[in-house]
């Protein structure tokens, strides 16, 4: 009798299977046209296929196959597949756990603007679970985004953070506020998030979005921000292409606005390699022009171009000079070379007294040749 239910059993399920091919449930229809959009390249379909092949719809649950469909929609920038991978493999119940992977889906939805994503976002960065450093700042700052949008999660958990971290939560307004008022061409706020993305103190280090936001500053004409272009383009490494034309195109951009680090990179740049009269002028120029602005560097510099006459007639009087402004604003090279210049007479009236007061400032201030100069002074 047990055999011939089983018989039965198996008998009906395979009428059940053959009616479902033969006379298309109106489930395996919606399939096999997603299936065919999904094949075709269409985001939302492959979305939809892997919900499917989770929910089990027409299919056979498999979440293998689920994750394969939601790893191609989020390939294309859906958030909701992106979030939907992300669930799977920090869950790891329906396919292998993989952490990298679960939270670079999830930060991918919550970059595309994904509330749910970006509120377990934030969760996730308040509690530091699942291997992220605490970091409450940008907990807080991924619940802003979402609670834009209404996300009552994050928006309860942004009332409950005022409370305890007041302080905290104001700087992440006003950066995010920041955020959103270079979204809509504010130059100033463009430089100040790419500052706030190269820095990596309240917002998590990105230095692609610093380098878009520096370009859209720097568009504006902001020399803060071409100078911080003329070093991406420099570097072997980063978010721009090494590109010395572009980044000498936004050095001298930025010192003929008058940008003191800028005047300093191009001075120092052209006498590292000059090699004509000329070119040390062109240096000098520089230096110059940042020292008027009390650029310590490049005041120690100016003094030691007027030194040995380069690109310009030696001058003693000059170099002393500024030697002396450097010194007095804490340069720990331009006070050895005055301490020394008092102790040999050069250019100055030799004084012991004056010298060791120069030597034991650089000394302080971490010149290495100062001490050894202080012992051989009687």
């Amino acid at each position: 009798m047990k055999i011939l239910l089983k018989s039965i059993v198996l008998l009906a399920v395979i009428a059940t299977v053959l009616y479902a091919f033969m006379y298309k449930t109106p489930q395996r229809k919606v399939y096999e046209s997603m299936l065919t959009s999904a094949q075709q390249g269409d985001a939302a379909a492959q979305l939809a296929l892997g919900q499917m092949y989770i929910a089990g719809e027409a299919v056979l649950p498999d979440a293998q196959t689920a994750a394969d469909w939601y790893a191609k929609s989020a390939a294309q920038g859906n958030a909701q597949a992106a979030y939907e991978l992300a669930q799977l493999y920090l869950a790891g119940e329906q396919i292998p756990r993989d952490l990298e992977s679960g939270l670079s889906f999830l930060k991918l939805a919550a970059e595309k603007g994904l509330p749910s994503a970006q509120y377990m976002l934030g969760r996730l960065y308040q509690t530091g679970a699942e291997n992220l450093e605490p970091n409450l700042a940008q907990g807080i700052f991924w619940w802003l985004q979402a609670a834009r949008q209404g996300d009552a999660d994050a928006q309860s958990a942004l009332a409950d953070v005022k409370i305890v971290q007041g302080q905290l939560y104001q700087q992440v307004e006003q950066a995010d506020t920041q955020l959103q008022q270079a979204a809509s061409g504010d130059a100033q706020a463009a430089l100040a998030a790419g500052q706030l993305f190269l820095d990596g103190t309240l917002l998590e280090k990105n230095t692609d979005a610093a380098a878009r936001y520096f370009l859209q500053a720097a568009q504006a004409g902001l020399a803060p921000a071409a100078y911080e272009l003329a070093l991406f383009y420099s570097a072997s490494e980063g978010p721009l292409p090494q590109d010395p034309e572009k980044a000498q195109q936004y050095l001298t951009q930025a010192a003929q606005a008058g940008y003191v680090p800028a005047q300093f990179a191009l001075g120092e740049k052209l006498y590292q390699t000059a090699q004509t009269p000329q070119e040390y002028a062109q240096a000098l120029d520089w230096f110059v022009q940042a020292g008027r602005q009390q650029h310590t560097e490049s005041l120690y510099m100016s003094g030691i171009m007027y030194m040995q006459g380069q690109g310009t007639e030696k001058s003693i009087p000059l170099a002393i000079a500024a030697f002396k402004q450097a010194a007095d604003l804490g340069h720990a090279n331009a006070q050895y070379v005055l301490g020394q210049s008092y102790w040999m007479g050069v250019g100055l009236p030799k004084s012991k007294e004056k010298a060791l007061q120069w030597l034991r400032l650089a000394q302080q201030n971490g010149n290495t040749q100062a001490a050894a100069l202080i012992e051989q002074i009687p």
